[in-house]
């Protein structure tokens, strides 16, 4: 008998926000026991070589369209062999997600559906995501049922942007907000003007009506619905959108900025206050013009129960050409640069949280003891620019097929001619199980230290996911590590330990970020585990 979080080892779809603890919490259907490495290192894909006059076009034409797209196609997908064809299996799911991108982000009615009489460059319309439901809508902090679905009931045009999600459901108990300003795991990102970056994190009509109808909104939902059943969002019908989550981060335009080079939206922001001591005083809110850095899309598909997850970045964010120039905000003529590395400070560390000085508290100091210290992080004292540096580049067959939408949504006028597609993780086995952590690759046979089974990391999530590494830079800033101890990286806790010798902390180096779905499958969960008979 196994214990394992009924949010990953035991159910297929996302969980958001959790009332106290608003989180990301994904999963993948009921996963089977884990084979060992050796296994895994032999198991091959079995899919037949397709014949040369069956190999599928790569050259499909994105349209400009907002018709939601629901799944790839997975008959040409079956055609490939992912041991030699895997690059073009890719580009079927990076032209899905620049399909997502697109579709979400057409001009919408007020019922939230695409408008099919506009373009993508009519900028006085909302976009169809902002009709979907913010998290701390539907996980309120008493519990209590979220309000039904309602289109008319939506903000769009004016987001209202805080801390935390108490701001909302004290103060503004109808409107939406960006409910974090800190990253998963982490803390703030900050801009070069000394800016945070903030988030928000939405949700599909299909999964909000999963979430209301198995009164999963909150923890005592969750553990009596789970007792006895498995948490499966919903994949797409034939023509239906299956569970989506989005996430976005945002950045303040300052005098500086370009903005005819963001998607941009009006905010309200509850900016945090803390005494000399470093207390929470109440917030105060401001108005500010924010522009999109980030966007993440999760959707589960009848191809991808462990759901297909993109990543877009504006494309400005780490390198710009300083030769190039537009209008500020204060109407200047100014070159382009970064909007979260500065090309004039090349030996600053990068990737590096900021020291923490906000909220005291109890904290474990150097020495593994239990000292005073501080908790979080105050805006006012937190203004160094974070020093970013992608440590994955981008695929240069991305690359290629960005341009090619770039080009498209140039031609159309389009601000989102100045995004690009980071990535897209997709499953190459549906199914096929997590490795646990902490098992020693070759033990003894390194003199430099035990390094982890490559298995516990490159199978860290169920389903074979591809790539392995895939983050992005303004939502997992401070995970781009590059070379780094095991750790956390490979270790799971919630996974069946290993048996025999072997189960440790290894102590060699490795190379590692994280991935979309790697970060999420290591979300902790707020209702405990369930037992697995298996």
């Amino acid at each position: 008998m196994k214990f394992s979080s009924i949010f990953w080892r035991q159910t297929g779809g996302i969980v958001l926000g959790l009332c106290v603890a608003l989180i990301l919490l994904f999963a993948c259907g009921e996963t089977p026991i884990a084979p060992t490495p050796s296994q895994a290192a032999t198991e091959e894909t079995n899919l037949p070589s397709p014949e040369p006059d069956n190999l599928p076009s790569l050259q499909t034409a994105i349209p400009l369209s907002g018709t939601m797209p629901v799944d790839v196609d997975s008959d040409t997908l079956s055609k490939l062999n992912f041991d030699t064809q895997l690059p073009e299996a890719q580009r079927i799911f990076d032209e899905f997600a620049w399909q997502m991108f697109i579709a979400l982000n057409w001009p919408a009615n007020p019922d939230g559906t695409p408008d099919t009489t506009a373009s993508i460059a009519d900028l006085d319309l909302p976009r169809v995501w902002e009709y979907y439901r913010e998290t701390s809508t539907v996980f309120l902090t008493d519990g209590s049922a979220p309000a039904p679905w309602d289109p008319s009931q939506a903000t769009p045009g004016l987001r209202k942007l805080s801390q935390t999600s108490k701001i909302l459901n004290v103060n503004h108990p109808t409107g939406q907000l960006l409910d974090e300003s800190l990253q998963a795991f982490t803390g703030p990102l900050v801009d070069q003007n000394g800016n945070w970056a903030y988030y928000e994190v939405l949700m599909n009509e299909t999964e909000f009506d999963y979430i209301l109808k198995n009164e999963l909104y909150n923890q005592e939902g969750q553990v009596l619905f789970t007792a006895n059943n498995l948490i499966d969002f919903p994949a797409n019908t034939d023509d239906t959108p299956g569970s989506i989550e989005l996430k976005f981060a945002w950045k303040i335009l300052a005098d500086n900025d370009i903005p005819d080079r963001f998607f941009t939206i009006e905010a309200n922001i509850a900016v945090p206050q803390y005494d000399a001591d470093g207390n929470r005083l109440d917030p105060i809110e401001q108005t500010e013009r924010v522009g999109l850095v980030g966007m993440h899309i999760a959707v589960r598909t009848e191809s991808a129960p462990e759901w297909i997850w993109a990543t877009f970045e504006q494309v400005d964010n780490i390198q710009a050409n300083s030769l190039e120039t537009g209008t500020a905000v204060n109407g200047d003529e100014v070159p382009l640069r970064p909007n979260f590395n500065n090309p004039n400070t090349p030996v600053k560390a990068v990737n590096t949280l900021p020291p923490k000085n906000a909220l005291p508290g109890p904290v474990i100091d150097a020495n593994g003891q239990v000292a005073t210290g501080f908790t979080g992080w105050d805006p006012a004292k937190t203004t160094d620019p974070t020093q970013l540096l992608r440590v994955v580049p981008i695929p240069k067959e991305t690359q290629a097929l960005n341009a090619e939408v770039q080009a498209k949504l140039a031609e159309a006028d389009s601000v989102f001619q100045y995004y690009e597609l980071v990535g897209t993780q997709w499953p190459i086995n549906p199914n096929f199980p997590a490795f646990p952590g902490g098992v020693i690759h070759y033990p003894g046979s390194n003199p430099n230290g035990e390094t982890t089974s490559p298995e516990s990391l490159i199978y860290k999530s169920p389903g074979k996911m591809v790539p392995v590494l895939l983050t992005n830079m303004t939502m997992e800033s401070f995970f781009q590590q590059g070379n780094q101890v095991p750790g956390g990286a490979e270790r799971d806790d919630r996974l069946p330990a290993s048996t025999g010798n072997g189960v440790q902390d290894p102590t060699g180096l490795i190379f590692y970020t994280e991935s979309c779905v790697g970060c999420h499958y290591s979300a902790g969960a707020a209702i405990g585990f369930k037992v697995d008979e298996s």
